[in-house]
């Protein structure tokens, strides 16, 4: 195990990485053998790797899902902004500008976010309703009510989208809150397109 600037805590590099840690890496890697610094933090606890990391891919990687992936992206994006988690918002930001495919237009939207400025974000009536469900899920939870249920029908969204949403928005309260709290680090690249990171 060594300590640098993956994490706060001690983790295991992928050549060092033997039984269980060597089992989570092969099923996470990339196809050049690359652990993300995310699963790399995690290392300690590795038999909770596999699961996360399906619960993840069934979430923003998933066919069946509704949600057009960009908005899926910027659900993820918006809890991360929201928590305060650099690492999840820079990946999944960059991710949101992937699928977007107008990175003029979606560095404003996520500028606008990050103002906590919905309405001007230039999206959308349904994505803004997806975002303001976002936002309440993740600052005020004890406070969701049907309304918010059906205001979100009224903006379109099916109830298998509206589960998407809330799960998506959950499960990013978990990411924001590990990358935080141990203290992980953006890799040198970022996000589906592996963009270089801008320091």
């Amino acid at each position: 195990m060594t300590k640098n600037k993956v994490a706060w805590v001690a983790w295991v590099e992928e050549s060092d990485a033997t039984g269980d840690v060597a089992e989570a890496y092969a099923g996470v890697a990339g196809p050049d053998g690359t652990v993300e610094n995310l699963y790399k933090g995690m290392s300690l606890t590795p038999k909770v790797i596999g699961p996360a990391d399906e619960h993840y891919l069934a979430l923003l990687h998933n066919s069946a899902s509704p949600l057009a992936p960009w908005l899926a992206e910027l659900v993820a994006t918006y809890v991360s902004i929201l928590c305060g988690s650099r690492y999840a918002a820079i990946n999944h930001g960059e991710n949101f500008e992937h699928y977007f495919c107008d990175r003029k237009k979606s560095s404003a939207v996520l500028a606008m976010l990050r103002e906590g400025q919905i309405s001007k974000a230039g999206l959308a009536v349904d994505a803004c309703a997806a975002l303001e469900f976002t936002r309440k899920i993740s600052c005020s939870p004890d406070k969701m009510s049907k309304e918010d249920i059906d205001t979100l029908r009224q903006s379109g969204f099916c109830d298998v989208g509206i589960s998407y949403i809330a799960q998506i928005a959950a499960s990013f309260a978990y990411w924001a809150r590990i990358t935080n709290a141990l203290g992980i680090q953006p890799g040198d690249k970022i996000g589906l397109s592996e963009r270089p990171l801008e320091t």
